[in-house]
C-alpha cells in the first residue's frame, strides 16, 4: 500500500508523531487483513511479516509531508 501525509517532516515533535502515526496506520490494516482474508478467501490465516518505509517529501513545488509504503505477507490456506 501507498499513501502519503501531510505536514511537518523535521526533527520536531510534530514530525515524529506524523511518522508514528503513519507507521500506527500501516499496522492496523495489517492486523485486519487476515480477518478480511478469512471473510472472502481464506480457511485460516497467520501473518508473517509487516514492513513500512517513509520517506520525507519537501520542496518548493511540493506538499510537505511523507510518502509511506507498507508491505505484508500472510500464510492462508485457500477455503
Amino acid at each position: 500500500m501507498n499513501f502519503f501525509v501531510a505536514g511537518p517532516t523535521g526533527d520536531g515533535d510534530e514530525a515524529q508523531k506524523l511518522r508514528d502515526r503513519a507507521r500506527r496506520t500501516v499496522y492496523e490494516m495489517a492486523a485486519r487483513e487476515c480477518d478480511l482474508l478469512r471473510e472472502v478467501l481464506a480457511k485460516d490465516c497467520r501473518m508473517e511479516s509487516v514492513s513500512t518505509n517513509i520517506n520525507r517529501q519537501y520542496g518548493q513545488q511540493q506538499q510537505e509531508g511523507f510518502n509511506v509504503n507498507g508491505a505484508m505477507n500472510f500464510q492462508i490456506s485457500i477455503k
